[in-house]
């Protein structure tokens, strides 16, 4: 049985709906390494916010403040389960 998704991958997972899969990918590995200095990998359910502040902007952009929101908060849901 595999294991759970890691964080990343959650996160990713969300922004691909919108963004598709690669390019939600190198987004959650860019700004993983501009927000907090280090690679997806190392991810944990506490740097989510310092994350999803990263995000924010890109996000806002591509689909538009309200769907931002939408797909973060569903991010956070989501690693909150």
């Amino acid at each position: 049985m595999p294991g759970a998704p890691s964080i990343a991958e959650v996160i990713a997972d969300r922004i691909a709906v919108y963004l598709g899969p690669h390019t939600a990918r190198v987004a959650v590995r860019t700004f993983s390494y501009k927000a907090l200095g280090r690679g997806p990998e190392t991810l944990t359910r506490a740097d989510f916010p310092a994350l999803a502040a990263a995000l924010r902007p890109m996000l806002r952009t591509l689909v538009g403040r309200a769907m931002s929101e939408a797909i973060l908060d569903h991010a956070e849901r989501d690693l909150a389960s």
